[in-house]
């Protein structure tokens, strides 16, 4: 009779293979693309012969206003019953994060998508709102109109 040894007993060691795993999980969740709840696929927005890009270099964080036909506002994926309580909690939020006194504006952009169906008036009480709860950078969504005597 043969013995067994212990080299004919092997297991398979699973710490190489785990840790890889886990290396995977953290490379995937850092690269995943959290910005495409922000836009509501809905929305047709309007279209502009002559807009010009948003300059990226000074941004800093983003908010995205979806501000749908019948006036409703929709941010990061929820319609907000009221944008002014929602502006206004999301100034206090940010200032207390980053500790910006009360008379400063925030570093934050404020991206408007709007349909293009939304009245001028609805636009500018948004706009207003923003500015009165200290978003003083804002920035509009458009589709730009292809050149037709470019090939």
């Amino acid at each position: 009779m043969s013995s067994l040894h212990s080299a004919d007993q092997c297991e398979p060691n699973l710490v190489p293979i785990l840790d890889m795993v886990f290396q995977l999980i953290t490379f995937f969740m850092l690269v995943i693309n959290f910005k495409a709840g922000d836009v509501d696929k809905d929305l047709v927005l309007p279209v502009v012969g002559a807009a010009d890009p948003a300059d990226e270099g000074d941004q800093g964080d983003l908010l995205v206003l979806n501000v749908r036909t019948d006036g409703s506002v929709k941010v990061r994926g929820a319609l907000q019953p009221s944008i002014d309580l929602f502006l206004r909690t999301e100034s206090r939020v940010v200032s207390q994060l980053r500790d910006i006194k009360p008379d400063q504006p925030l570093p934050v952009t404020t991206v408007l998508r709007v349909d293009k169906k939304v009245a001028f008036e609805t636009l500018m009480k948004i706009v207003d709102t923003c500015k009165a709860n200290r978003f003083s950078k804002i920035d509009f969504v458009v589709v730009r109109k292809k050149d037709e005597s470019a090939p």
